[in-house]
């Protein structure tokens, strides 16, 4: 059974990629995400660079893209996958709050 696949960006995802758009695309992150929810829920072997958060954040993840990181949580149910882009940014200053 295929499951439909819904990308969502929140404010400060799509705020970094309009400043950003030489550095990092829309299309780009599309299919980063993309690839990580086939290596993640249907277990293709792709190349992606991605890791479970830790803590109480269980369902987050950050994907690796060069000195990019890009935050997704994963909401996954029957139907659906959804796929919630938090945030994006530079390496050092993602984690920060």
């Amino acid at each position: 059974m295929t499951k439909d696949i819904t990308l969502t960006y929140l404010k400060s995802a799509t705020k970094f990629l309009d400043k950003n758009k030489s550095i990092l695309t829309e299309e780009q992150v599309d299919a980063l995400v993309i690839k990580f929810i086939k290596k993640k829920i249907y277990n293709i072997d792709l190349n992606i660079d991605y890791k479970q958060m830790s803590g109480s954040i269980s369902n987050v993840y950050r994907i690796r893209k060069g000195n990019i990181r890009i935050i997704v949580t994963l909401q996954d149910n029957e139907i659906i996958i959804e796929a919630i882009i938090n945030d994006i940014g530079f390496r050092g200053d993602i984690y920060k709050g």
